[in-house]
């Protein structure tokens, strides 16, 4: 390719990626809430290596961990895209990082036959029809162990082999209804305590609140959004109080994070002491940056 080619297109994706949009919007944030809201998707990233005690193996927990770690790349792409105007693609992504924190943890319960066992919820909705079929996915999965009851162990052991186990569900029109619909998953996390002191009624506000965006709502989308606040509607400007609105909701969404993640670890960091002492030097940066029910749950776990 020709330099002359190729520099033309760097210019060209550098002008569609609106770095002037972006500038001017950390130009014009509460630059206190743009810090905190950022700040946070560090916070939640640096808790489950701190979480985890020298002589524990992390598999053990790799399958919240998988997606724990996808959650960095997506809420920082989300906070990109606000930051350059584009707020319906912003909240659709906030969405993804929402339901990558519930599943996460959903995926790492079914792991465990102790959470497996106590999965009254799911069962509940099973049995009432909701999913077109009797069973449920604690049948579906409790099926799988008793063709090969070695695969309840290689769960316990590395819980992220739950991915293979699950993997035919995605692929097939009948099995897919098996899978919870996120009203019923954020119910059974919270049923199992991984959502305290969240409560599951606010959860599922949010996620219902970002369901418009991705359900593209008229006033959802961008051109909805600048026609109500007077502006150009087919020039990708900063609408501020979208801005803001954006803002919270990503830092409330990962201290949501930060509260699930606690919970999901809690075993490692009750009972090891040089963990907690790691997690009590974070108490400060936590009041930092305001992540009050995340500072509730971890003064609860460390002082113990």
């Amino acid at each position: 390719m020709k330099r002359e080619v190729l520099n033309k297109a760097i210019y060209h994706t550098l002008k569609e990626l609106n770095i002037s949009n972006i500038i001017s919007s950390i130009q014009i944030a509460d630059f206190k809430l743009l810090k905190i809201a950022h700040d946070s998707i560090h916070e939640f990233m640096y808790i489950a290596p701190l979480s985890c005690p020298p002589t524990q193996s992390w598999l053990s927990k790799s399958a919240f961990l998988t997606y724990h770690f996808m959650v960095l790349y997506q809420a920082h792409r989300s906070l990109l895209e606000a930051l350059a105007g584009y707020y319906n693609a912003a909240n659709i992504l906030l969405r993804s990082v929402l339901e990558l924190m519930l599943k996460g943890a959903l995926w790492e319960c079914l792991a465990h036959k102790r959470f497996r066992d106590n999965a009254n919820i799911i069962e509940k909705k099973a049995k009432s029809n909701v999913y077109g079929s009797k069973r449920s996915i604690v049948d579906w999965l409790n099926d799988v162990i008793r063709q090969n009851p070695r695969i309840e162990r290689d769960l316990e052991e590395t819980s992220g082999a739950i991915f293979d186990k699950i993997f035919p569900l995605f692929d097939d029109r009948e099995l897919r209804k098996l899978i919870p619909r996120p009203k019923i998953i954020i119910e059974q996390l919270h049923e199992w305590g991984l959502l305290d002191p969240y409560n599951e009624n606010e959860i599922y506000d949010i996620y219902q609140q970002l369901s418009q965006e991705v359900h593209v709502i008229p006033d959802r989308i961008d051109i909805g959004r600048r026609l109500l606040s007077g502006r150009n509607l087919f020039e990708v400007e900063i609408i501020p109080n979208e801005l803001e609105r954006f803002l919270k909701l990503l830092h409330k969404i990962m201290d949501i994070g930060i509260v699930l993640e606690l919970n999901v670890l809690s075993d490692w960091i009750i009972q090891n002491d040089e963990v907690k002492e790691k997690l009590r030097e974070r108490v400060p940066v936590f009041r930092e940056l305001e992540l009050r029910k995340g500072l509730n749950k971890l003064l609860k776990l460390v002082m113990r």
